[in-house]
């Protein structure tokens, strides 16, 4: 039995006590104590007698029709758990959710007598939230007699509710403060105005926010405003004083409601004739009129439905060759997710699917694609596929082929495909671009959906592609801002000439991509791929808002990032310098070309000019030396006889330099070293 729990209405607080209220004119309560309002405005201030003090009253008084399915009483409920006997089958009521476990019991079978017995002792809720030990059926009869019938109008107002905590002040006859007390629920709040007597007066601290019956809030200042609330809600919602769960009965259901219900989800048919044999059936109402049958994500049927009204009877029609499907079938109960379908002896019942992760028509969604017009002509050349991304933890229930179509009427009638997707050329600017998704075997069931081709002056920048590229190349950078945060602050970002990307920090390199693409009349963009884990904020196509040698600030989507250079160029160290960090300490080749395959050598520098690299089960003893010629300070490795590292040798230019870091290059190679000093 599938059930689709609800959301629990009532709000069992019951830690409130109240003591003696006027002994010295005095409130003593367990309520948390506020002393920070010492003036008041008597018009401000209510008691027990006033209108609002009433309408707060009828606001916060208990509701028992949650339970009528049990009880038949609106102003009673049932203290949970309580167990009952339905239909022969004994259930233990844990929470108000499991009263939908009595209604669908009910619901299974069209030809039975429904029964429902409590079994006693059970403990009862009154409107004044007293609590009631209960024997048997016949001390329950002297409570229920009580209470109005199914849908008369009561006291009680439910379609407005206090969103708590709220604070109140007490003042005695002179208007001199007493004390300030917190209350937290419903019924702290009736007891507090039932107790409020004796020359007592009490102030609301504004502002107050009310909870209306669609969810939304309302914020009250004034002891006027929260009395017009109350009044204005006082009847604007259905208070479902009705004596089955959950509001579900017929009044609601209307051919309007029906349609919509119907096309809004995808429908399990969770009971056919009492039994589940088509529990992994789900039918697709799709807008067209037209349906599917799934069983497993393949299409096992199909046909078209239509929905109709004869009177107070409401009907749901369906056309297929499917025969336990076929035929005109009259709505029993409507539910906002459940309907129950009959047809002569044969019934249905159909639970809606909404979720999020199943989708009949494929895991796809439409994205607008915005490019830089290059040529300031209006003309771009679009690929058609980047306007369609997957939608995340997604499960497709059917196979789709996809289409894209110059006109919304070619997308419905499934003519004249655009043949160039990946080489489009827009026709205006904006343009859009109709997508039609259809199950692959049932072309009448489709969706559109619309991408808009989008082109940009990104001439915001006075930077040519070339100068970003000679900018990045130069130095490290750092993420000093993204989005306004320094979360990538800590990492050294290396934009190499050979595309390749080095982030460094915290320990751990991060290996990635990056390109340019662009010019300075419409803008260039900065395209960075592949990093992963904590520096995967980095991927995506920025474009260039601003640009000078030693700051950028990229952006992406809603996305700014502030890139600063941090670095010491090769012309600020000289000959000496270099020669200096290299005799310091040990040196290690972090990265060759990207890669970390040299990692596992160490280099001690002598000023014999020998070098002992250290790694790979040996030592071997190899010469260098430094030179400066114009472009600057040269490192020269040579004699180096051994394995992968012979891979070092040569003369290579210091293009970075710092005291514990160079960067060497040679041809398009490169190599970054960096020290260790224990």
């Amino acid at each position: 039995m599938n059930l689709i729990m609800k959301t629990n209405l009532f709000k069992a607080l019951r830690n409130f006590l109240f003591l003696p209220l006027f002994t010295l004119v005095l409130f003593n309560s367990c309520q948390n104590e506020v002393t920070d309002i010492t003036e008041t405005n008597s018009e401000e201030t209510f008691t027990a007698e006033s209108v609002l003090a009433q309408s707060m009253l009828r606001t916060t008084t208990f509701d028992g029709s949650y339970d009528n399915i049990i009880d038949s009483a609106n102003c009673i409920s049932v203290n949970l758990p309580v167990t009952v006997i339905v239909n022969g089958v004994t259930i233990t009521i844990e929470d108000v959710e499991d009263y939908e476990v009595i209604e669908d019991i009910f619901d299974e079978f069209n030809d039975d007598d429904d029964n429902l017995e409590i079994v006693f002792p059970i403990t009862i809720i009154l409107t004044d939230y007293e609590e009631i030990f209960i024997n048997n059926y016949d001390e329950l009869y002297s409570f229920v007699e009580d209470c109005l019938g199914e849908n008369e109008d009561d006291d009680d107002i439910e379609c407005i509710d206090f969103q708590y905590p709220i604070n109140v002040s007490i003042f005695n006859s002179n208007f001199d403060f007493i004390e300030t007390v917190q209350i937290n629920n419903d019924e702290q709040l009736y007891e507090f105005i039932e107790e409020l007597e004796g020359g007592v007066f009490a102030s609301i601290n504004f502002p107050v926010n009310m909870i209306l019956a669609d969810g939304s809030t309302l914020e009250v200042n004034s002891n006027t405003e929260l009395q017009a609330a109350i009044e204005a809600a006082e009847d604007s919602c259905d208070e479902d004083d009705d004596y089955d769960y959950n509001d579900d009965d017929d009044e609601n259901c209307t051919e309007e409601f029906v349609e919509l219900s119907l096309k809004e989800c995808i429908w399990n048919i969770v009971s056919y004739n009492g039994d589940d044999n088509f529990i992994n059936y789900y039918i697709d109402f799709d807008p067209n009129y037209g349906f599917t049958v799934s069983l497993n994500g393949n299409v096992v049927h199909d046909g078209s439905w239509t929905v109709s009204q004869d009177n107070d009877d409401l009907y749901i029609e369906f056309e297929t060759s499917w025969e336990d499907l076929n035929g005109n079938w009259e709505v029993e109960d409507c539910d906002d997710d459940r309907f129950k379908l009959e047809k002569g002896d044969a019934f249905i019942i159909i639970e809606q699917e909404c979720d999020e992760n199943i989708n009949p028509l494929g895991c796809l969604e439409a994205n607008d694609i915005v490019k830089c017009d290059e040529n300031n002509d209006g003309f771009e050349v679009f690929n058609l596929y980047e306007g369609l991304s997957e939608i995340e933890a997604c499960d497709v229930n059917n196979t789709v082929a996809v289409s894209y179509h110059n006109s919304l009427a070619d997308a419905e009638s499934n003519v004249n495909p655009i043949s160039e997707v990946t080489a489009y050329t827009n026709v205006t600017s904006p343009q859009t671009i109709y997508v039609r998704i259809q199950v692959l075997n049932n072309p009448s069931q489709f969706e559109v959906l619309e991408i808009n081709l989008i082109l940009e002056n990104c001439n915001t920048s006075d930077c040519s592609e070339e100068q970003v590229d000679a900018y990045l190349m130069e130095c490290h950078w750092e993420a000093t801002s993204y989005n306004g945060d320094n979360q990538l602050e800590d990492y050294d970002i290396y934009f190499n000439d050979n595309m390749s990307l080095l982030v460094e920090g915290n320990g751990v390199t991060y290996e990635g991509v990056w390109s340019t693409e662009g010019n300075s009349a419409n803008g260039v963009f900065v395209t960075i791929t592949q990093l992963a884990d904590q520096v995967q904020d980095l991927n995506g196509q920025w474009f260039v808002a601003e640009c000078t040698e030693a700051q950028f600030i990229l952006t992406t989507n809603d996305v700014e990032m502030v890139l600063d250079r941090d670095c010491t160029t090769s012309a600020d160290c000289n000959e000496d310098n270099i020669n200096s960090f290299l005799l310091e300490c040990t040196w290690n080749v972090v990265n060759y070309n990207g890669s970390d395959d040299l990692i596992i050598f160490d280099f001690n520098f002598n000023n014999d000019g020998t070098v002992l690299i250290t790694g790979d089960g040996q030592t071997i003893t190899a010469m260098w030396s430094t030179s400066v010629t114009g472009d600057g300070v040269w490192v020269e490795f040579g004699d180096v006889n051994a394995g992968n590292i012979q891979a070092i040798t040569g003369n290579w230019l210091v293009v970075e330099c710092e005291a514990d870091r160079l960067k060497l290059e040679k041809d398009n190679a490169y190599i970054i070293i960096e020290r260790t000093c224990n």
